[in-house]
């Protein structure tokens, strides 16, 4: 029969292991464990005699606390050692990783191991995040710990059960929140960026792909040019193309405008093509010029429409398009000849026409102006979205307000100037 009591890990690394006369054996170098309906079980202990690993199995297990571990050697003999693929090695595969909490949209790391009997089993019942599992490592961490319990201020636990806890491989390699895992899809795409900017490249994209291409897309646009390059490393190109085809067209072109050209074009001829075309089309305008910024999702009607048919058609296009700030009016050339705002359309009769409504003096940049003059206009008129046109007069794009504010404040994700 096995006696096993609660025991941190910390606690029984490098300890002793001896048989059942008390002859030392060697010092507990790791665990391997296996995948378990609820928690994970050991199955093997890892020693270290002298230069050499050799391993016993569990079931010769007579003692394990965090004074004692002793072993029946009466049956079973103690065999060489050797990592095999598929092995899962507690403190090789799990101390010191990374697991996300989404809740906190942040990174924690796993300081120590909690381990317990479960059906007679040795298994992992929870790992410690906090301070305590850093502390219990280190010399003069139970100092610490005591002097804090003597202030009447003892260092709170922050243990997470098993239970609460999934994996996204089956290795247990890279560890998420049961709750998280569900509310990724839920997370503002700053937060998921810093999530990817702070874990390894390879769990990065293990999360991307478990959240749809519009919020994979965003993030990725949102993380610094040497993250996403990372990032993109480990990713298939068919799958990069499905993102870049959800992203708005200026997101995208700022994403390949930072890729190799040869790569870039590789990309576009896997995208459809008039994702691709639209795409293709912002990447010939300079860095920080108005063409280079805009976006090509926009809405434009002629002026003969009412506002009863333009409603119905933004419903329509409501899916294509990231922002609505105005409507643009434009003739069957694409020229431009109004704006018309969503206030105006909301609070006139449906039988009124774009053209009845629409304010003609509409400012607007060319597509080669520079920041200084874009960021100027915008805050002159307190304009929220700033239309682009070619020296014909014809639109282009727009310029929303999230990519002014980008202007006039460092933003790692802009693309750089052509050469």
């Amino acid at each position: 029969m096995t006696y096993i009591t609660d025991v941190y890990l910390s606690e029984i690394l490098n300890k002793d292991v001896v048989d059942q006369y008390g002859r030392k054996i060697g010092m507990l170098w790791d665990l391997s464990i296996v995948p378990g309906a609820e928690h994970p079980s050991v199955t093997r202990l890892i020693l270290r005699k002298k230069r050499q690993l050799i391993e016993v199995p569990i079931e010769s297990l007579q003692l394990f606390n965090r004074f004692v571990i002793t072993i029946d050697l009466s049956e079973v003999k103690p065999e060489s050692y050797t990592f095999r693929e598929g092995d899962i090695l507690v403190k090789k595969h799990i101390l010191d990783k990374q697991i996300l909490d989404v809740n906190g949209a942040k990174v924690v790391r796993v300081n120590d191991l909690k381990l317990g009997e479960g059906d007679g089993l040795v298994c992992i019942v929870g790992i410690d995040v906090g301070l305590n599992g850093l502390l219990r490592r280190i010399d003069g961490g139970k100092l610490i710990q005591k002097t804090f319990k003597v202030l009447n201020k003892p260092i709170r636990e922050n243990i997470i059960g098993w239970n609460y806890l999934q994996t996204m491989d089956p290795q247990l390699r890279h560890l998420t929140l049961t709750v998280a895992k569900k509310q990724l899809g839920q997370l503002h795409p700053s937060d998921l960026a810093q999530i990817l900017t702070d874990i390894p490249p390879e769990e990065g994209t293990e999360i991307l792909s478990s959240v749809d291409e519009e919020l994979a897309g965003e993030a990725l646009h949102e993380v610094s040019t040497e993250v996403r390059e990372k990032l993109l490393k480990e990713m298939d190109k068919e799958t990069i193309s499905d993102i870049l085809e959800e992203m708005p067209p200026d997101e995208a072109a700022d994403i390949l405008g930072d890729m190799p050209e040869e790569k870039s074009e590789e990309l576009l001829s896997l995208m459809e093509k008039e994702e691709a075309m639209e795409v293709k089309d912002l990447l010939g305008y300079e860095d920080d010029t108005a063409g280079g910024l805009m976006t090509s999702e926009f809405l434009d009607f002629s002026p003969d429409m009412t506002i009863d048919e333009t409603m119905t058609d933004i419903r329509l296009l409501v899916p294509d398009v990231e922002f609505i700030y105005y409507i643009y009016v434009v003739d069957d050339d694409d020229h431009l000849l109004g704006v018309v705002t969503l206030k105006k359309l909301l609070t006139n009769p449906l039988d009124r026409t774009l053209g009845d409504l629409m304010n003609r003096n509409v400012k607007s940049v060319r597509v080669d102006a520079g920041r200084k003059e874009i960021a100027e206009m915008a805050s002159k008129y307190d304009l929220i979205a700033l239309p682009v046109v070619d020296d014909d007069g014809k639109i282009r794009g727009v310029i929303t307000v999230d990519d002014i504010i980008d202007l006039l404040l460092p933003n790692p994700t802009r693309r750089r100037k052509k050469r």
